[in-house]
């Protein structure tokens, strides 16, 4: 017989590469790591691993494990939503989503929840959208709004399910003083020899502007980092820079010294998306956020 434990632990080190990785994913010690695959090893009579050099690899039959497994944990999931659909115990909410999406989207939705149904329990996780997915994976939270963004191969993940959740358009955020500060649109070739102010490599809102700017047929001189949207803003409206913003990080109040241009292509537009695990079913949350991302949009 398979345990499903022993699955998750293979699963891991699949993700994680190593037993040390792994455990430490898992919250246990490398021994245990290494005594769980051995005991699944055994009940499927099968080599899982294979040593290379220092570490180990997983052998073709531990790769067809794992497909196997994410189907399990798939229907897993379904099982525990076809259960939340039954039992009458008060329900918890756990969320993740970036910055904006949070102030914007998450907080007024699970307010409604919150008023629809006061004897549930809300936990939200502002985090950016690369940890979002890794909690999601982990089990420690169970319903993301993530952003779509290039470099993001797990969100093709197969344990994951993600839907559309909120289309923003982008504008150019320049200096006031800057020559096209007064001008009805701007290109983005016309910002190509602009210093940019850019969130952190490595972060969605990094690679979107990237990308946008790519497609252009620039890369971006990001002289500046500012992952906040407000930092950003102080830079750019010192002169330091320009930047884009998408329509949630515009600030109801624009600081003194920045001006918001739009732009002339109408291509650019940064994508949110509701992620969940492969098999869940949260259809009053995902309402919920739809409800509340619509009425940004109308």
């Amino acid at each position: 017989m398979i345990d499903v434990r022993q699955l998750r632990t293979l699963r891991a080190l699949a993700d994680h590469g190593t037993v040390v990785a792994a455990a430490e994913a898992l919250y246990l010690t490398p021994s245990a790591v290494s005594q769980q695959l051995s005991v699944l090893s055994k009940s499927t009579g099968c080599e899982l691993l294979e040593r290379r050099g220092r570490n180990v690899v997983l052998t073709e039959a531990a790769r067809v494990l794992v497909s196997h497994a994410d189907a399990v944990f798939a229907q897993l999931e379904r099982a525990q939503s076809d259960l939340r659909a039954l039992s009458p115990a008060p329900a918890t909410v756990r969320i993740g989503g970036f910055p904006t999406a949070v102030m914007a989207v998450v907080a007024p939705a699970m307010k409604a929840l919150r008023i629809r149904h006061p004897e549930w329990g809300f936990e939200i996780a502002d985090t950016e959208s690369e940890e979002s997915v890794a909690r999601l994976i982990e089990g420690s939270i169970d319903v993301a709004v993530v952003m779509a963004a290039p470099n993001r191969p797990l969100l093709g993940d197969p344990r994951l399910k993600v839907m559309p959740l909120l289309e923003e358009i982008y504008m150019a955020a320049l200096p006031a003083d800057h020559p096209f500060a007064g001008e009805p649109a701007v290109s983005l070739t016309d910002l190509v020899e602009e210093p940019f102010v850019l969130a952190a490599e490595g972060l969605s809102c990094h690679d979107q502007v990237t990308a946008i700017c790519a497609d252009a047929g620039f890369q971006p001189r990001g002289r500046y980092r500012a992952t906040d949207f407000s930092a950003a803003l102080a830079l750019i409206a010192n002169g330091f820079g320009v930047s884009l913003l998408p329509t949630l990080g515009v600030p109801s109040q624009v600081p003194d010294g920045v001006v918001l241009v739009p732009l002339k292509e109408d291509w650019p537009r940064r994508v949110s998306l509701i992620a969940m695990r492969a098999g869940a079913e949260h259809p009053e949350i995902v309402a919920a956020l739809r409800d509340a991302a619509a009425k940004l949009v109308r």
